[in-house]
Order: C-alpha cells, then structure tokens, then sequence
C-alpha cells in the first residue's frame, strides 16, 4: 500500500492573492485605421515637414516603427475642403488605470488649386469618452500645431506628438470612444485635402529612415479584479490568509 510521505499535494497547494505594485504596466499602442475614406498620395520629400516639441526639446515615445527608403505615403481624407473628423472605439477586455496617454497623429493638409490666401494644419482637437449608460469624459484637449503657413499648391505634414500624464479609470466592456478633429485655417480661394497619414517619417529626404505609424498608446495597469475571472473557476486554490 502507499504510505503518506509527508508531502503536500501539487493540487492541494493554495495561493495568497498579491497586488504587484512595483510592476511597470503595459503599454497598449492602438493604430488609427480606417476604412471607406478617400486616399490621396503624399510626397515626403516635398512636403514642408514640422512637428510638435516638449519646451523646444524633440520629444521621444515608445512608438512601434518601421525602416523604409520610400518617400511616398497615403493621405486619408473625406474629400476636397472637407473637414477630417474621425471616431475609433476600443473595448476594454479589463477593468485598468490608465497612467499615461501617448498620442502619434502625423496631419497632413495638400492644397491641390490655388488662388489666393493661405491654409494651415492649425489644430488638433482629442476627445476620449467612455461610452455607457451615463457617458463618461475621460479626457478632452486641443493641441496647436504651430505649422507653417502654405501660401500656394504643396503639402504641408505635421506630426501631432503628445504625452498626457493623467489617472484615468477603465472599466471592462465599456467601450472607450476616441475623437480626432483637425482644424485646419483656411483664407481665400483655394481647393484642399486634409487628414491623417496613416504611416510617417521624421525626415524627407528619400533615404532609408524611421517611419511611425498614427496611434495612441495607453499605459495600463491591471485593477485588482484582474483576477477575478481566474478565481471563480478554483475558488479551492485561493488563500484566505490574511483576510
């Protein structure tokens, strides 16, 4: 007959449930996608290039990226002289705080018929809502391009980069709503396209360089319910020690 060694049995070892507060989260990049717009052809190396700046310092993210030599990308727009102004959803699989946002939007305005006047990137207007039985503003800010003024046919290419620290509270299966706006400045007679460049470059010149794609990227951390799918199903493996 076996005789009891004395050992505990793997299936009878419980765990005591621990919050990891010195883990460093995740960081969630969500593309900007879209379907169904108009895509209209960019050239790089022509284009007049700018990008926003942390008190006159050249910002850096944690961006995914890709290396290309071509200097020709896509503009996505909803047609000439009309505003570009797009909602993208994402839905939480978890109840998380979100510590930090990290927005990569590269705007682009080509003016294709000229006449007189001037256009600009001007703006961009970020709308973060929760959408519930009570809708929730989690976050809500204008960005200001400082771009040049195009005063004739050309592109004009902004890469809107911003970093918004703020506690934000996520909750599982309510979906998160995120406006984008561009506002751009028009004057005079003219005929424009305006709107996202789905994947950008910091640089013009047609060499092999970094290119990002638009997103945002969250940085999470899991809400102590985390676990609580994983417990429900071996409630007999779970500690009450200390509790």
């Amino acid at each position: 007959m076996p005789h009891d060694t004395g050992e505990i049995q793997p299936s009878k070892v419980k765990s005591v449930s621990v919050y990891n507060v010195g883990d460093y989260g995740n960081d969630l990049f969500l593309p900007f996608t879209d379907v169904g717009l108009t895509e209209t052809s960019i050239t790089f190396s022509t284009a007049v290039l700018t990008r926003d700046t942390e008190d006159s310092n050249q910002p850096m993210d944690d961006f995914p990226a890709v290396y290309s030599d071509t200097d020709t990308g896509v503009l996505l727009n909803e047609g000439n002289d009309t505003a570009f102004s797009q909602t993208y959803s994402y839905n939480p699989d978890m109840t998380a705080i979100i510590y930090a946002i990290h927005l990569h939007f590269p705007a682009a305005v080509i003016c294709s018929a000229f006449t007189s006047g001037t256009l600009n990137c001007g703006a961009l207007h970020l709308k973060i809502t929760e959408r519930s039985t009570n809708d929730r503003l989690l976050y809500e800010n204008t960005f200001q391009s400082g771009a040049a003024n195009l005063t004739g046919t050309g592109t004009s290419l902004h890469i809107f980069q911003q970093d918004v620290v703020e506690t934000i509270l996520v909750r599982k299966g309510n979906p998160i709503d995120i406006l984008v706006e561009l506002i751009t400045v028009t004057t005079g007679t003219n005929t424009r396209q305006e709107g996202l460049v789905t994947l950008a470059p910091n640089l013009k010149t047609a060499v092999l360089k970094r290119f990002t794609p638009a997103g945002i990227a969250l940085h999470l951390h899991a809400d102590l319910s985390h676990a609580d799918g994983v417990y429900k199903y071996t409630k007999n493996r779970v500690s009450s020690l200390g509790q």
